[in-house]
């Protein structure tokens, strides 16, 4: 499935320069990682102290009593963002704590690192059950950023101007499964890809990414600069994950310098409040300043990291090419074509072809740059997969792709458009 390597451990400090493997591209799943570290429960007591406060004592022992996979049973969707936020608040309030236990463990190597202020809490429960709540949904994400309670697209994180030496400690705290998860596009990761205000840009062409089955307090752990998404939740179960972003060594900033790291070791310590200094001392920093001077002066308002992040134009290394009469040479089974704007075609067996509405019904994604898996479609936005002979996909609350017949005359597969 790709050209990139996973290692599977059981207890990640006995691997010998491991932050180094991974800032080489080496992605690595541990498992039982909290466990080890010996903090599983302290982000399970925590997570469980921000549900009850806002939802109540009873809604909270369901929880720990069913799993956070079945929150979805107890909390509505319409308390989830108010969750969300009171656990990473919460949470934030011991990082410092709970990354001395965890990352020594990880990364005995790691010395004085550096971590992001606070930490990265994720509630997806499943598209069905949210689905009346995108409106409220979106006004979160755009206050809190993608990627926290809905499904983030394809990126890298120096895309919204993360720094670009940083590791990511994607944890799941409730179990983790293929079709509500994590998608890193490992066989991307030495490719260049154009984008604009963190999102890749339309008709590119991507491979199928790596997904992961994680069991609670399973870490999977991976450069920054790895192409990265969710998978709209199409199971029936939700998923809870905690990440932190880390750096060995200085944050460096590739655009502007927007987000706020600190040094553990001062973190840890009586000058404590000066911890977040350290990052500051580099020319990143004072440019962000004056950049951030000036468009606030201009009369944009309050600038943040997707405005100042660079935007990179271009087709990147494989763009779709649009086709209306598609040699069948040129034409593997397996893969999926362009025939215009606004139509594909997959051929899925020597003889069997599928044309199909070329735009994701959820988020409008380019489907001729996505992948065939299990004979489906998917959709390279989000992982969602969609039947090529109904055009449904296994969320009912998106609408099924339009269809339209094709055929094969000449050596070549014609589709029939109004």
């Amino acid at each position: 499935m790709s050209d990139q390597s996973v290692l599977e451990v059981e207890t990640a400090g006995q691997v010998s320069g491991l932050s180094r493997r991974i800032l080489n591209g080496e992605i690595v799943v541990v498992r039982r990682c909290l466990q080890q570290a010996d903090l599983y429960d302290a982000v399970v007591k925590a997570s469980l102290e921000g549900i009850r406060s806002v939802v109540g004592e009873s809604k909270a022992m369901a929880v720990a009593r069913d799993g956070f996979d079945r929150i979805h049973e107890w909390v509505t969707p319409a308390e989830v963002p108010a969750v969300a936020d009171e656990v990473a608040r919460i949470m934030a309030a011991t990082t410092h704590v709970d990354l001395h236990r965890l990352i020594p463990h990880v990364f005995p190597e790691a010395g004085n690192y550096y971590y992001e202020r606070s930490p990265n809490v994720r509630f997806h429960l499943p598209y069905d059950v949210v689905a009346d709540y995108q409106r409220a949904y979106k006004d979160f994400t755009q206050r809190k950023g993608e990627g926290k309670i809905t499904a983030h697209g394809p990126h890298r994180d120096p895309w919204v101007d993360c720094p670009d030496n940083a590791i990511n400690v994607w944890i799941a705290v409730g179990p983790v499964q293929r079709g509500n998860g994590l998608t890193i596009f490992a066989n991307e990761y030495r490719n260049e890809f154009a984008f604009k205000d963190g999102y890749i840009n339309w008709g590119v062409k991507l491979r199928q990414p790596l997904t992961f089955d994680l069991q609670p307090g399973d870490a999977v752990l991976f450069h920054s600069n790895h192409l990265h998404g969710s998978e709209l939740n199409r199971t029936r179960r939700a998923r809870y994950v905690v990440s932190y972003r880390i750096t060995v060594g200085k944050p460096h900033y590739p655009h502007g310098h927007y987000h706020h790291y600190v040094h553990a070791g001062l973190a840890a310590g009586r000058l404590r409040a000066l911890a977040g200094v350290p990052q500051n001392l580099q020319w990143s920093f004072f440019r962000y300043q004056l950049r951030r001077l000036r468009y606030t002066v201009a009369g944009h308002g309050r600038m943040t990291g997707r405005d100042i992040a660079s935007t990179c134009t271009g087709a990147g290394p494989e763009s779709v090419v649009e086709d209306d009469r598609i040699r069948l040479a040129d034409f593997p089974v397996g893969t999926i074509r362009a025939a215009s704007k606004s139509v594909c075609i997959a051929r899925l067996t020597q003889t069997e072809f599928a044309a199909v509405a070329r735009r994701c019904s959820h988020l409008g994604g380019d489907l001729a740059g996505g992948w065939m898996q299990d004979g489906k479609i998917v959709c390279p936005l989000h992982a969602l997969p969609y039947d090529p002979h109904t055009g449904a996909s296994p969320c009912v609350s998106v609408k099924p792709l339009r269809l339209f017949p094709c055929e094969v005359r000449d050596d070549h597969v014609h589709v029939q458009m109004d």
